[in-house]
């Protein structure tokens, strides 16, 4: 029998998971910078700042504590990136026969950027409708990953008990995440995060391409 014979939901990261979404990302950073004077990020220096949601990686990018700063730049940053959410952004290769494929087993995005977002880049790729849940950042109800009160609110939601749902994430959040709500791992490598950063949190599977999902 197939590991995923006993997995009921997949739960998967948004960035760097299912779409490579750095450069989008970098554009409207660097909008944001460029606003506020301060120096530009080149798209290689972008993975490593992302995954911890959009007020780390503003405060890395910008080098400050600031809170008016913050601001400003959170307000140029949001109005650059909805216009330019899905300019670059596109899902790796494989995904969308991916998950169809994976049908009729509940899917889920799980994602640190806003719910807003989530939700816009999961309904413009086509991605939406293959999942039972879209769920990005929502401060007031839960915290960022790695805590796992996200991924319970997605369990319950879904009634699946832990031990038969994975997370498929390319950050060490998301397994650490997973791995406090109980639930099995999956980390890409092809994301955001070098293999050796992921092996430190000993996830259960790798896997190099998205499609290999399915050989699990």
């Amino acid at each position: 029998m197939a590991f995923l014979d006993n997995i009921d939901l997949i739960v998967f990261d948004l960035d760097g998971t299912l779409v490579d979404s750095r450069f989008d990302l970098a554009d409207a950073v660097n909008h944001a910078m460029q606003q506020l004077g301060r120096p530009l990020l080149s798209y290689e220096a972008l993975p490593p700042l992302l995954g911890s949601g959009l007020s780390y990686l503003l405060k890395e990018a910008a080098g400050t504590d600031d809170p008016e700063m913050l601001t400003k730049a959170k307000r140029h940053f949001d109005d650059y990136y909805a216009e330019h959410f899905v300019t670059k952004t596109k899902p790796y290769p494989g995904v969308m026969d991916t998950l169809r494929a994976l049908k009729p087993k509940k899917t889920a995005i799980y994602s640190n950027k806003l719910q807003h977002f989530t939700g816009r880049i999961a309904e413009a790729l086509k991605m939406a409708p293959l999942m039972d849940v879209v769920q990005g950042a929502n401060p007031d109800a839960y915290p960022l990953k790695p805590h796992p009160a996200g991924l319970q609110r997605i369990l319950d939601q879904l009634q699946v008990p832990a031990d038969r749902a994975l997370m498929v994430g390319d950050s060490t959040h998301d397994i650490e995440a997973a791995k406090a709500a109980g639930m099995y791992t999956c980390a890409v490598t092809y994301g955001y995060r070098p293999r050796a950063v992921l092996a430190e949190e000993a996830p259960d599977y790798f896997v190099d391409q998205f499609p290999e999902l399915l050989d699990l």
